[in-house]
Order: structure tokens, then C-alpha cells, then sequence
């Protein structure tokens, strides 16, 4: 009789011990399941720069606001309830900072791989952006390749890159000097201590369009390269997995039209709201 019960006992031990073993595995599997983007870091606001000095892009408005084209359209783009937090910084600065992960975004910029390193860029683009060369209407020579630039001193904005192949060909071929600013790039060629300068088209009627030279200044044709801009996500950034959400939303808008609408609408702008200088 003492056996028996000894061994009803340790039989009920060990099936409250079975039952046990079952309960917690069965809870740990509840604790662990979510739903499938609850394995995704949570991004509720993107910090992003772009370049302050290029309208109708994206120009600077005091120390802490962005304007233009670009702001607009990755407010359309961007996902329901993620904030957005601007970060107004010099262009070269705010690129080594999204390399180092502080700035989640920058906005509006050619893919190069330097920059292919540290950012992962939107499948789908954000603007159209011809790159072209910039000269006094009095100086012009003729221009039809890279090559033609080979023998006159050129001017770039410090941080611009090109794309297309221009930019290797730059370095190994061309004399160009940098300057901080398109403003100072615009200042030297009108003064001829330049002989071109290259730049977004877009960019350079928006800055003619506000300024008055000593000098009339053309494009040359045709382009330097006509390769596109696109929004990059530093790869370190919690917001990284928005980035296929925002390619996707930003091909629905290009198949509207509304990247082209922006940059004539903010072209407009800028010219109204900035008189012209006379330099």
C-alpha cells in the first residue's frame, strides 16, 4: 500500500511537472510572437538634411527650416504618422553625419558609390537633375564632350558630385577649383576667374533668376550628365526599413507628374521671395 502511493505520488509529480514544461513553452511562444513588422526597430520621426544652398530644390530658411520642392514632395512621400525633424547644416557636414548614423535622411542627391558606402538611396527617384556647365555668354567655346572643358579652369560647389562617370573624369583630367557655395562659383565666373561652372540647370536658373551680373551667363549643351536624384537613408538609421515604403510612394507620385510640377511651382517662389541682386 506504501509503494502504491509512493508511486502515485511521484507519477503526479512528474505530470505537474510535464504540464508545467507545456504552460511555459506555450507562453514564451505567446511572448514572442508579434506581428511582422514588430521586429522592425519603430521609426516615429526621420531627422534629414539636404543642401541649403539649391533652389528650387531645397534652400535654407533660418537656421533651423528648409524650403522647396524637395521638403514637399517627402512630405507627400513620407509615411502616415512618421514625423519629420529638419536639421539645417552645411551640406558636407550633414553627409558625414549620415554616414555616422545621426541624420536619418538626406534629401535630393546623386548616387555615387562613396556614397553607396554609407547610405542606401530610394529604388525610385525623386527629380530629375541635368548637370550642366555654366558660362559668361562672352567667353563661350565651343562644346560637345568632357574633353572640350580640358584646357579652361572650372569651377564645382564643395560636396557636388556628378554622376555618370563625370566625376572620376573630373579628378584624372580637369582643373577645377571649389568653392563653398553656388553664390561664390556664380561670383568668380562672372569675374572670369573662372571659365565655367558646373551645376544642376535647375539649380543655376534659379539663382539667374534672383541675380543680375555684371555679365549675361548661358548653359552649354549639351548636358554634363542627366542622371537623377534620389533620397538616401544612412545605413544606419532605426527608419532604414521605410526605405522600399517611400521608393514606392515616390514612383506614384513621378507617374503624376508632381516632381516637375514642384520644381516649376518652386522655381516661381524662390524668384518672387528673392529680389534680384545686382553684382
Amino acid at each position: 500500500m506504501l509503494a502504491c502511493c509512493i508511486m502515485r505520488n511521484i507519477a503526479l509529480q512528474m505530470l505537474c511537472g510535464l504540464l508545467l514544461g507545456i504552460f511555459h513553452t506555450a507562453a514564451q511562444r505567446a511572448a514572442g510572437a508579434s506581428p511582422p513588422d514588430s521586429a522592425v526597430p519603430a521609426c516615429q520621426e526621420i531627422v534629414y538634411a539636404t543642401n541649403p544652398h539649391y533652389p528650387p530644390y531645397d534652400w535654407s530658411v533660418g537656421d533651423a527650416a528648409y524650403d522647396g520642392a524637395t521638403i514637399e514632395l517627402l512630405e507627400m512621400a513620407a509615411p502616415e504618422g512618421v514625423r519629420l525633424k529638419p536639421v539645417v547644416l552645411p551640406w558636407k557636414r550633414a553627409m558625414l553625419l549620415a554616414g555616422e548614423g545621426r541624420i536619418d535622411l538626406l534629401a535630393s542627391l546623386r548616387i555615387t558609390p562613396e556614397r553607396s558606402q554609407y547610405l542606401r538611396f530610394t529604388s525610385h527617384r525623386a527629380f530629375p537633375n541635368p548637370i550642366v556647365a555654366f558660362v559668361r555668354d562672352d567667353r563661350r567655346f565651343p562644346y560637345e564632350k568632357w574633353d572640350d572643358l580640358k584646357d579652361k579652369v572650372g569651377g564645382v560647389s564643395l560636396g557636388d558630385t556628378f554622376g555618370g562617370g563625370f566625376d572620376a573624369y573630373l579628378r584624372e583630367h580637369l582643373h577645377v577649383e571649389e568653392a563653398p557655395s553656388m553664390e561664390e562659383n556664380f561670383r568668380k565666373l562672372d569675374s572670369g576667374r573662372i571659365d565655367y561652372f558646373i551645376t544642376s540647370l535647375y539649380a543655376g536658373q534659379a539663382y539667374q533668376a534672383t541675380h543680375r551680373p555684371a555679365h549675361s551667363v548661358v548653359a552649354l549643351s549639351p548636358p554634363i550628365s542627366e542622371q537623377d536624384i534620389h533620397f538616401g537613408f544612412s545605413q544606419r538609421s532605426p527608419c532604414l526599413p521605410l526605405l522600399d515604403r517611400l521608393s514606392a510612394r515616390l514612383e506614384e507620385l513621378d507617374a503624376q507628374g508632381v516632381p516637375e510640377q514642384l520644381l516649376r511651382r518652386y522655381s516661381r517662389k524662390y524668384a518672387e521671395h528673392h529680389p534680384c541682386d545686382h553684382e
